[in-house]
């Protein structure tokens, strides 16, 4: 499997145009990348179950897009606690 499939590649760029948009609307940094992971996440979940060709569409590579082996929405909240602790200044 590659590292990103055609589905992360489309949820990455949603991603990244909503922290674009974030930072025009808001210009707070922290409040952008929280805008564009959440967003990335949604999108994800979105892609995932609106398709009808897989049966087990929260895991399943086909339904949604992965990074390596782990899905967009489990990589979000990754990010999301490491976003929250740098913005605590815990790491």
């Amino acid at each position: 499997m590659w590292i990103f499939n055609t589905n992360a590649l489309i949820c990455g760029a949603a991603g990244i145009s909503l922290f674009f948009v974030s930072i025009k609307w808001s210009d707070n940094r922290d409040l952008a990348v929280i805008v564009a992971i959440v967003g990335a996440m949604l999108f994800d979940l979105f892609l995932r179950f609106t398709n009808d060709e897989t049966e087990n569409p929260g895991i399943n590579p086909e339904a949604g897009g992965h990074i390596w082996f782990i899905p967009i929405w489990g990589v979000g909240i990754l990010l999301l606690i490491f976003a929250g602790l740098s913005h605590f200044q815990v790491i």
